[in-house]
Formats: structure tokens, sequence, C-alpha cells
């Protein structure tokens, strides 16, 4: 037995459930530059994840706090691995 419902009443019974409040992508983002990663193979954006996950885990050897921007290039590109992937792992 399949239900229809609409994103209204969909949303209508995540708030009076409370799950809605605890859900992480129950908020809106602003997406500032659309397709930025899409002319890039598999392999590629995975070798740049690499080399940035390995530069923020060189810097935590060094006793130094890690780089803002390679934590914010490491979601933006584990986020384009998934796109591809058809929202599967990053792995």
């Amino acid at each position: 037995m399949k239900i229809k419902l609409s994103k209204s009443q969909w949303e209508l019974i995540g708030n009076k459930t409370g799950w809605i409040k605890k859900a992480k992508w129950g908020k809106e983002v602003d997406i500032t530059n659309p397709g930025k990663w899409e002319g890039y193979s598999l392999e590629e954006l995975r070798s740049k994840r690499d080399a940035a996950k390995s530069r923020q885990e060189k810097r935590k050897e060094d006793g130094k706090a890690v780089d803002p921007k390679d934590t914010s290039l490491l979601r933006e590109l584990n986020f384009a691995i998934r796109a591809k992937t058809n929202w599967g792992s990053a792995k």
C-alpha cells in the first residue's frame, strides 16, 4: 500500500513528531558555485580529496591547526563524489 503526501503534509507530520528539527538536512543551504566540480572525473575528485586530507593530517602531526579552507574543500569534494556516485558513499 502506498500513501501520497504533499510536501506541506510531510513537513507538518515531521514538525509534530519532532524529527525535522533533529535532521541534519532540514535547513536551507546557499549554493555559491553550482557545477563547480562538474567537469572532473571521479578519479580526479578523489585525488584532490586525498591531497587535501593528507595536508590536514600533516598539519595535525606538526601540531598545527588544520586549515579551514581545506576543511571546506573536503566537504565540497565529498559532496561532489557522492553526487557522481548516485548519492552513495564518498569512498
